[in-house]
């Protein structure tokens, strides 16, 4: 049998409390007595109590999920971008939820309405090589959700990108290793 979560309800109920007060105290709410406070935590730490984010999220009609949309996941360049997405996001108490569209215009659109669905605060996007249409992303910017494109780019949206000149990241290379001295200088 499934172990319950804990709730605030549960500890207001075992403590003989009000689940207002509970809720304070977690909080460390100067107006709830500091041995209230302490009896309240230390119960909640020894019964593992975990705060309901989904709950908290639809009160305060704040969400803390943002969600990645790429076209492979096994692709080196996509799971080092995913790495600092995470490790980036993470930093100010972020999620992320990662949908991998498979290079499929059909896939990256129910990716899209699924972000949607989840509520995430914002969208980054490397769309798919097969993407021609872009009513999904301009449903996200109606919406008013965050929309950022990352190296494939979506010129008809106005929106936030995040790309790499390679044309110039390719001349600053040949520039330097030149400068060193080299004269014969390979392409792989």
């Amino acid at each position: 049998m499934r172990k319950k979560y804990i709730t605030l309800k549960d500890i207001a109920k075992a403590l003989n409390l009000s689940a207002s007060t509970v809720s304070r105290a977690m909080r460390d709410n100067p107006a709830i007595s500091a041995e209230t406070r302490k009896l309240v935590q230390e119960f909640a730490q020894k019964h593992k109590y975990k705060p309901n984010v989904l709950a908290m999220q639809l009160r305060t009609q704040r969400n803390t999920t943002i969600g990645v949309i790429v076209p492979e996941l096994v692709h080196y360049f996509f799971s080092t971008v995913l790495a600092g997405i995470q490790e980036e996001a993470e930093k100010s108490n972020y999620n992320i939820l990662i949908c991998q569209a498979g290079e499929d215009y059909i896939k990256e659109v129910k990716s899209v309405e699924t972000l949607l669905d989840a509520r995430v605060s914002g969208i980054l996007v490397s769309q798919s090589k097969t993407t021609d249409r872009y009513d999904h992303f301009q449903d996200v910017i109606d919406k008013n959700v965050d929309l950022v494109f990352f190296d494939r780019i979506c010129t008809g949206i106005n929106t936030d990108k995040v790309v790499v000149d390679d044309y110039e990241g390719a001349f600053n290379a040949v520039d330097y290793i030149a400068s060193t001295g080299c004269k014969r200088i390979a392409f792989l």
